[in-house]
Parts: structure tokens; sequence; C-alpha cells
């Protein structure tokens, strides 16, 4: 498993590395590859978004901030620095071919990564995404090509989340929205939150999957 951390950059240029990365997996000339990003802020549409789930499109326009449609599953979501974005590029072809499962793994992965940081992270019955206190922290949205999955989660660090109240995330009306950075009272290091995350990735994965190798590289 390799982990590659981008750092910040703007999403059509992230996008352009995971379906580089993409390609190559499908070709099997890469290993499974977690991708860590953070994106300069946007509005991204998901294959389901529909364009009233923008409550105050005048507050993005003024702010410069762009919208941009996708090819992952999901709605209409946010995204800024500080808040962490993780792209797993991974062939499920011989493993678990079960979207559920593997979603379920993601929201895993993350409510370990936050309760290693002391947030009380939790998953909801009947709900995706992973809440904190019933505000939710991190989000879903993925896509598979031949089986090899793109896209992935998002989960709020330290990036403010008001700009959440003026679309409704996910499509859900009147949800509530945290950072770890507002339940903590303090910043998070980036660093040491991208560590955490790519550990608890390998681990969780290894864990539900069975057949994970432990040969893992983490490069930025």
């Amino acid at each position: 498993m390799n982990v590659r951390d981008l750092g910040i950059v703007d999403y059509d240029r992230a996008l352009c590395s995971l379906e580089d990365v993409l390609d190559k997996r499908i070709r099997n000339v890469v290993a499974d590859t977690l991708i860590l990003v953070q994106h300069r802020p946007v509005i991204t549409f998901g294959r389901m978004a529909d364009a009233k789930n923008i409550i105050d499109r005048k507050y993005f326009e003024e702010k410069k901030i762009p919208f941009l449609f996708t090819s992952r599953g999901g709605r209409i979501t946010y995204h800024a620095p500080g808040q962490l974005v993780m792209y797993p590029v991974i062939d499920l072809k011989k493993k678990k071919r079960n979207i559920a499962f593997y979603i379920d793994f993601l929201e895993k992965t993350i409510v370990k990564s936050l309760n290693c940081m002391d947030v009380p992270a939790a998953r909801e019955e009947g709900r995706r995404g992973v809440y904190v206190q019933g505000k939710k922290i991190a989000f879903i949205g993925i896509s598979l090509k031949k089986w090899i999955t793109y896209h992935g989660a998002a989960v709020n660090i330290n990036n403010d989340t008001a700009p959440f109240s003026r679309i409704n995330p996910c499509g859900e009306e009147g949800i509530s929205v945290i950072s770890a950075a507002e339940y903590s009272r303090r910043k998070h290091d980036m660093k040491s939150v991208k560590q955490i995350f790519a550990e608890q990735f390998i681990e969780t994965f290894e864990n539900e999957y069975m057949d994970l190798s432990k040969n893992v590289s983490y490069r930025t």
C-alpha cells in the first residue's frame, strides 16, 4: 500500500493526480494507493447533486469559490484547507466486491482515526458519514471503475465549517456540521493527523479485507 500526500492543491490538480493513479492501478502499474490532500476552497457536486442544495450562491460567488461537477457519488459538499480528503485507489476485484462493505470500512477508518485524536466520532444507524455528538464531521463520496475505487472521504479537521451553513451538505436539510478543532477547541497538527489516518487506514483495511500487503511506503 502506497500513501501519497499531495499537500494543499486546487481540486482540478488533485483530480488529475487521482485519475493518473487510477489509470495506472487499472493497468496494474502501481500498487493500491491512498492519496491524502487538502483542497483550496471549492464546492463540488457529485452525480446525484441538485443545484437547489445551494442555499446562498451569492456567498460563494462573492468569495470567488468555484463550483465543480465531479464523477464521485453523492451530492454537494465543500472543501477547504484544513479539511483532510482521502482518495483511496484500491483494486477490489480479488477482495470483497461489495460497495456497502467498502463504505462501512471508510467510516470505520475515520471513526478510529478521530478517536485516536480524542474526538468522540461515531457512525449513526441509517445515515452515511461520521458524526460527533450528532453533528456531521466526515462525508463520503466514492466511485469505482472496473472494481477499482477512487474519490473517497472528506474529514473536517481545522477548516472553517461556516460555509456548510450556506449549502445542504450531502443534500440533507438542516444538518449541523462540526470540525475536530471545534470539538477540541484547538487546532490539530495536520502532519500528525495525516499520519494517524494513514496508519488507521492500513490497519483497518487489513482487518476488514485480510489480504492487504504489509509493504507500506509513505511519501510527499
